[in-house]
């Protein structure tokens, strides 16, 4: 600190509350991710691709592998890896999942999963060969505010729930609710004002992803995310619990419909369908997004996108078998899934440019394999080069600005928003003004352009400039008594 010059009067210091700032919003803290999350996501993301691209059926009119592995599944996984990242949303909170900050990860959320549908509902318009999954994720942004923050006991239980209530209700009143005209298109901004409540119907019971039935690999996701995912005891558990649902549901599926004499049920209680149309819907899944509702035996199904609690549990463990494995593969040697890491990074992006490929035919369909490695590897030298330059995918980069921009307006208190008044106007009544600082130094000339113009206001009007130039007027007064001496 300066010491006043001799003759000189200090101003008067302000008390700390006139100058000590206001705290700013709390901005959150950045979390250290397990790559394999990013990677199991292009895993998902990859398989989608492949179950829309790849025929169903090889040359031998027999199943393909690519559907046999990745249809219903790597939705599935896609949906898990969705109850991840919100439960990083509640690491960004740091545990204070309460007041305010509660509130405003719940308005973020809400945030996200709307803009998550919009962007599934423009993609709509595009008309393309497959059912959109992005306004039924959007539907699931929405649905977990009221568990967003609950303990994990809490999770587990309405998973539970609601992989055995909502297929259950799906078989019970699926038949009674309305549809739109055309069942197979995709929703769009139109045609949800045009039918709202068969929009309500298709994405909470009886669409392609009945959102109620899904909320299962949200609550499990979010259990998951919560723990140290790069702890290999972690990922072990994980993959264990996983393989043994994935495993259980498919052997007691055979046993229904096998030993218990399921299928011979089946049979009888559907005249409409043969043997072979039965083994189909159970091998292939259902052609509508429902299985038939003539008997009970139905429920015994795995088949892929059936819906039953077999078939949701069991796409669950394969889901968290698939995770537990990748988080396991990843704990080292990251820079060798570094390309995979950067196509989960910015899955939402790369998943509305796939629909867009699909809607404008610009590869060919009657070459799958060819379409779907110039799409991977499209996807993954984009990935790669935009993550380097600009960090997160385009879309991503807009809806994270957008649900930061919500949770900050949220949780900071209104006060804090805007400079109070009252700190400043004290601020000036404590600081003395420069003309009255230069009159009260004995010995200091007080120039003739001190007192300002009344014309202009004093803040602005050039007549004050000589003021704060006093200490160059003073130092001359106060070097004389040394040059007698």
């Amino acid at each position: 600190m300066h010491k006043p010059l001799p003759g000189s009067t200090p101003l008067p210091v302000p008390p700390p509350s006139a100058v000590t700032p206001r705290p700013g919003p709390i901005e959150p803290t950045r979390t250290k991710r397990a790559i394999g999350i990013d990677v199991a996501r292009s895993i998902a993301l990859i398989g989608m691709v492949s179950v829309h691209v790849w025929p169903t059926t090889n040359k031998n009119d027999d199943m393909s592998l690519v559907y046999a592995v990745f249809a219903g599944r790597a939705a599935g996984l896609f949906a898990l890896l969705a109850g991840v990242s919100i439960a990083f949303v509640e690491r960004r909170s740091r545990g204070k999942l309460f007041g305010r900050t509660l509130w405003a990860d719940r308005g973020a959320l809400v945030t996200r999963g709307l803009l998550i549908m919009l962007a599934g509902l423009l993609l709509g318009y595009l008309e393309a060969d497959v059912v959109t999954i992005l306004p039924y994720f959007g539907i699931l942004f929405l649905l977990v505010i009221p568990l967003y923050g609950r303990s994990n006991r809490v999770l587990i239980i309405a998973g539970v729930l609601f992989a055995i209530l909502g297929p259950l209700l799906l078989f019970l009143f699926g038949d009674s609710l309305p549809e739109q005209p055309d069942s197979g298109a995709d929703y769009t901004l139109t045609t949800i004002f045009q039918y709202p409540v068969p929009f309500v119907s298709d994405m909470l019971l009886i669409g392609q992803y009945p959102t109620l039935l899904w909320m299962a690999y949200i609550c499990v996701g979010i259990v998951i995310g919560r723990q140290v995912l790069t702890s290999k005891k972690v990922a072990l558990v994980v993959a264990a619990w996983g393989a043994g649902l994935a495993l259980g549901t498919w052997f007691l599926s055979q046993f229904l419909l096998g030993a218990a004499g399921g299928f011979q049920r089946l049979v009888e209680a559907t005249p409409a369908m043969t043997s072979e149309d039965i083994i189909d819907v159970l091998a292939y899944g259902p052609e509508d997004p429902m299985l038939p509702h003539t008997t009970g035996w139905w429920m015994a199904a795995v088949a892929p996108y059936s819906h039953t609690s077999l078939n949701l549990i069991h796409d669950l463990g394969c889901a968290m078998a698939v995770t537990g494995v990748v988080l396991l593969l990843t704990r080292s040697g990251g820079r060798i899934f570094s390309p995979f890491a950067a196509i989960g990074a910015m899955t939402l992006t790369l998943y509305s440019a796939h629909v867009v490929i699909l809607a404008i035919g610009v590869l060919d369909p009657a070459r799958p394999r060819v379409s779907l490695w110039v799409q991977i590897i499209s996807f993954m030298l984009f990935a790669l080069v935009w993550r380097s330059v600009m960090g997160k995918g385009p879309l991503e980069q807009i809806i994270s600005d957008c649900s930061d921009w919500v949770r900050t307006k949220i949780r900071t208190p209104r006060q804090q928003r805007r400079r109070p008044r009252e700190s400043s106007a004290e601020a000036d009544v404590q600081r003395p003004p420069p003309a009255a600082a230069a009159a009260a130094a004995p010995g200091a000339p007080v120039p003739a352009t001190a007192e300002p113009d009344a014309a202009g206001p004093p803040s602005s009007a050039p007549d004050h400039q000589p003021v704060y130039k006093r200490t160059s007027l003073r130092i001359p007064s106060l070097r004389r008594p040394s040059r007698m001496n």
